[in-house]
């Protein structure tokens, strides 16, 4: 994923471009900007609509401890089953090699030569995984590498998040990826019914060009929150549910002790968007009668800058969070800062990373309306991590690759998927309280980055931890049902894919001068004018054309 400085965190200054933050890097970009695809069919809203998506046949072979609904509330399991099944007798492809480009965000495991997991992985599949994985922060100058080079591999995911980032994606798709919808449209996608459990909106994220140009990797849509640490907050008896601005202050000023190296949040762009949604600021745009307001315009995100900004002068932040590598995941797990925000998927992986101890706790934190009266609505996020085209390629060859495709996502309860996630038993994780622990080969050789070529709906499950489990699930059943959505999840902008990055880029180096106080707050309509004359407008109306 691409990232912004320190202060204002990933998701602060990605909300009203949750599509748009990669554009720039593909320099000149796949083919020539234009709105028709080399087939000569427009990529129009009327045509996407049209698509009839894929049946949704949720996987009932497993009973959660939590039930989740159709809100976007995930499913909780406070274990994984015992004795899972493995549901897919023979290996899915017929030998040979598949290709794929993934990227991982963990470091790059050892090469299949040397890889056991990697090797049982290909017997599993019933072919050699030629994988070329790539960094996360190498993402999307490797990708414009891969295609200016044009041998495409069979699988590819484009730089995250998804749907953006690509100059003339549309054309791409349609000149170099498979159409999926003859494979997957309606009641096809049963012939694949793993890819059959992956959800509607899901799928809405892959149309293009009037067809599916893509798999999905569904994402919970709960997003990012204000993770604290409920063991230092119990500690201090400090107050984990203010029930204001003034009250939020407050707490922060409370549990900042820069003496004893400790401040209240790790990052000002936690701040930024947890502030933001105490306003009520748009999730990246504000919709009304098919006219867009983007977040950056609302007179209450300045007001944002300026509440955020004072914090920063009370000292309640990091000194050194202003530093674009700043290790703000260890400051929170070592006591450092006490709150920060993060997507709801980093829950496990705190406690994985654990460096206090047995008494380690985190919860999170709901916004409260900024004068009080109860709680804000929370933004959500789309409900795709990334998509995934398929290189063209005989018909034979693509329902040989979406036959992988539906063994990648086996669902939460299945052997496949217990494989799949933590390896071999006994060599890569043990069982542990029904949950399987991972040994230190597990944690270096299983992160190969298939789980972005598609993937099992998410779940709630935190192994080895059911209270930690059933917190998350009851911090997401509590904000789900008054989660703002962005209206534009699932539209296309080509200005926001080629200029979002820059356009982004400036807004966050503004934003940053105001916090750090080397500009005054009035500064900031000076820097939405000019990212309005720069591709802002023209952004806001290739959405409205969409809208309507």
């Amino acid at each position: 994923m691409t990232s912004n400085p320190a202060p204002l965190g990933r998701r602060a200054f990605l909300q009203s471009a949750a599509l748009a933050t990669v554009g720039a890097a593909t320099a000149g970009g796949l083919l020539s900007a234009c709105s028709t695809s080399s087939s000569g069919k427009a990529d129009t809203a009327a045509d996407n609509t049209a698509v009839k998506l894929p049946t949704y046949q949720p996987y009932a072979g497993v009973r959660p401890d939590y039930p989740g609904n159709a809100q976007g509330l995930l499913n909780g399991f406070a274990g994984y089953p015992a004795n899972p099944a493995r549901t897919i007798s023979a290996p899915p492809a017929h030998g040979g090699t598949i290709s794929a480009f993934v990227e991982t965000g963990s470091p790059i495991p050892p090469g299949m030569n040397s890889n056991p997991y990697w090797q049982q992985l290909n017997k599993r599949v019933g072919a050699n995984l030629d994988l070329t994985i790539v960094p996360a922060a190498d993402l999307t100058t490797k990708f414009a590498t891969l295609i200016a080079g044009g041998d495409l591999p069979d699988f590819m995911v484009p730089p995250l998040p998804p749907l953006a980032g690509i100059r003339g994606l549309p054309q791409f798709l349609a000149a170099k990826c498979q159409d999926l919808t003859e494979f997957l449209s309606g009641d096809a996608v049963k012939e694949y019914p793993y890819l059959a459990n992956i959800t509607t909106d899901a799928w809405r994220s892959c149309v293009f060009n009037g067809g599916i140009y893509g798999l999905p990797v569904s994402r919970g849509v709960a997003g990012s929150l204000m993770f604290y640490r409920a063991d230092l907050f119990e500690k201090f008896g400090a107050n984990p549910s203010p029930g204001s601005f003034t009250e939020f202050f407050r707490t922060c000023k409370d549990v900042t002790d820069a003496k004893k190296s400790r401040w209240a949040l790790v990052t000002a762009g936690s701040a930024v968007a947890f502030v933001a949604q105490m306003l009520g600021v748009p999730n990246g745009w504000g919709e009304k009668d098919g006219k867009l307001t983007n977040y950056y315009e609302d007179e209450r995100y300045k007001q944002t800058l300026s509440a955020v900004r004072t914090m920063v002068q009370a000292g309640v932040i990091h000194p050194d969070s202003f530093d674009p590598a700043a290790p703000w995941k260890q400051w929170f797990n070592a006591g450092n800062g006490l709150m920060g925000e993060d997507r709801y998927t980093a829950w496990p992986q705190y406690y994985a990373d654990n460096v206090a101890g047995p008494t380690f706790k985190v919860a999170g934190m709901r916004p409260p309306k900024y004068d009080g009266g109860g709680f804000a609505g929370t933004w959500q996020s789309p409900p795709v991590n990334n998509f995934t085209p398929l290189k063209k390629a005989a018909k034979s060859r693509i329902k040989e690759l979406l036959s992988v495709a539906n063994w990648l996502a086996a669902p939460f309860g299945t052997e496949e998927y217990l494989f799949r996630k933590f390896g071999v038993p006994g060599t890569d994780y043990t069982m542990q309280n029904n949950s399987p622990s991972p040994t230190q080969a597990g944690l270096a050789q299983t992160v190969l980055g298939i789980r972005y070529i598609t993937d099992a709906p998410d779940t709630i499950f935190i192994p080895g931890n059911p209270g930690a489990t059933k917190a998350c699930y009851d911090y997401q059943k509590s904000i789900i049902p008054t989660s703002v959505k962005d209206p534009t999840v699932s539209l296309f902008s080509e200005t926001f894919s080629r200029s979002g990055a820059v356009l982004g880029q400036h807004l966050a180096d503004a934003a940053n001068d105001i916090l750090t106080g080397r500009k005054s707050i009035s500064s900031w309509d000076s820097a939405v004018n000019q990212w309005r004359s720069s591709g802002g407008d023209k952004i806001r109306a290739e959405f409205e054309k969409q809208l309507k």
